[in-house]
């Protein structure tokens, strides 16, 4: 007569067990494993409970079944957590993915010679074929490149405006001039923006700053007013500032042997162990600022940043070359600039914290923290717009490791974690293994 009642007590002691080995799990963070046994034992424990209690077969398998799927489904939320939203849309086997030649007009999505929707990857329009690059993109006109020359179009309607025989990157623009740079670095040439025709040309070079000798940094074209010429690749000293409206030679001048760019009004201009700021209108010397490391400087605002040595960075005003240290939030241990290729306004860099990870803007004081991130990097930087790509891994409450991509926007909005190993930001949209998510 008592064994339903041990048979009861055996039921309550397997999900006891069940329950305590999920506590435990918790506590010392074992794993899924040990947490999926603590779930097992206790849907077990459970059905045996209801088996026992329950009348009629019928009754008992379903609620022995309803009372497992409750439990199973409860456990895979708590660590997973309610499913998200599948990928807005996949780019398609044989279209180009985002890239750093890329770039956003209003709601549209510039890949190659293509524009999609960013929130469905619909196409809107496409020139070329897949071997063109746009060169400049804003909301008034895309400049197409291609193998033979490039194409002025209508963002809007995709309706062609002019055409050139003009072919390279897009270096820089006014509003009015666009600059384009030969593939073979050999020949400089500026259009009209509005016809198209041709207004100058250079031999030479054209790059949007120095950094232990000339790079292209920017493509699509970045707005400013000067480029870099370099006459000789043999020679990094020795390279030129010039307007875009005329092609003319400002500074003859620029030391490109480290590290040379325009930010605002001023020509920075790594020397030695300083960072020295120049006249563009006639190379005249502004100022002059010991900082660490004048090869490595952030931003394109009012203000620039330099790391350090320690856990801080140097603040560097661009008009007056004043600088200033400034601390990271208590309890960093650890500061890195996003990276040394980051010319937006909105400068952010990595932190290290007792607390697990964040993002800083050492010109604001703002602070995004990072949840449950237990290693981070950075994934890319979208040079252009500033959008960040962190890749890393969290931990769930079991302490178990998923890899993790986040996408993060130059005025401080990180998006929802999605699972990934290696992803791609680029304008506000999170590439994961052609996923394409718009982070908007």
């Amino acid at each position: 007569m008592n064994r339903p009642r041990h048979y009861t007590a055996g039921a309550s002691l397997v999900v006891l067990a069940g329950a305590g080995l999920i506590m435990a799990t918790i506590a010392w963070r074992w794993g899924h494993l040990a947490y999926g046994i603590g779930v097992a034992a206790v849907v077990v424990g459970v059905v045996w409970t209801v088996a026992l209690v329950a009348r009629g077969t019928a009754s008992r398998i379903a609620l022995s079944t309803g009372a497992a799927v409750v439990i199973v489904a409860g456990a895979v939320v708590a660590v997973t957590g309610f499913p998200q939203s599948p990928p807005r849309w996949k780019m398609p086997a044989d279209a180009q993915r985002p890239n750093g030649e890329s770039a956003r007009t209003g709601d549209l999505i510039i890949i190659g010679g293509t524009a999609r929707h960013a929130e469905t990857g619909a196409v809107a329009w496409a020139h070329e074929g897949p071997d063109a690059t746009p060169l400049l993109v804003d909301d008034r006109l895309v400049v197409i490149g291609t193998k033979d020359g490039s194409i002025g179009v209508d963002p809007a309607t995709g309706r062609e405006i002019w055409r050139s025989t003009v072919a390279g990157r897009g270096i820089a623009h006014d509003g009015k001039v666009l600059v384009v740079a030969a593939r073979d670095g050999a020949e400089a040439t500026a259009l009209d923006l509005a016809t198209g025709a041709t207004l100058w040309r250079q031999s030479g070079r054209a790059v949007m700053e120095c950094d232990l000798g000339p790079v292209d940094r920017f493509s699509p074209a970045h707005e400013q007013s000067h480029v870099l010429l370099v006459r000789d690749e043999k020679r990094k000293g020795n390279v030129e500032l010039i307007d875009l409206v005329e092609g003319r030679t400002i500074i003859a001048d620029v030391d490109c042997s480290v590290a040379a760019r325009i930010v605002g009004e001023v020509l920075l201009q790594a020397d030695g162990k300083k960072l020295a700021g120049r006249s563009p209108a006639d190379g005249r010397p502004l100022w002059s600022t010991s900082v660490e490391q004048p090869w490595h400087v952030d931003g394109s605002g009012s203000t620039v940043f330099t790391p350090t040595d320690r856990a801080e960075v140097v603040g560097i005003d661009v008009t007056t070359g004043r600088s200033s240290r400034i601390a990271p939030p208590p309890g960093t241990r650890k500061v890195q600039l996003v990276s040394g290729e980051q010319r937006t306004p909105d400068v952010w860099a990595l932190l290290d914290v007792d607390s697990g990870a964040a993002l800083w803007n050492p010109g604001t004081g703002r602070t995004v923290k990072i949840p449950e991130a237990v290693t981070i990097r950075v994934g890319n930087v979208d040079v252009s717009s500033g959008w960040i790509g962190l890749s890393g891994a969290t931990r769930d409450f079991t302490g178990a490791k998923t890899d993790t991509c986040w996408a993060f926007s130059p005025d401080g909005r990180l998006s929802d974690p999605f699972p990934g190993r290696i992803c791609f930001v680029d304008d506000g949209l999170l590439e994961i293994q052609g996923n394409v998510h718009p982070i908007l």
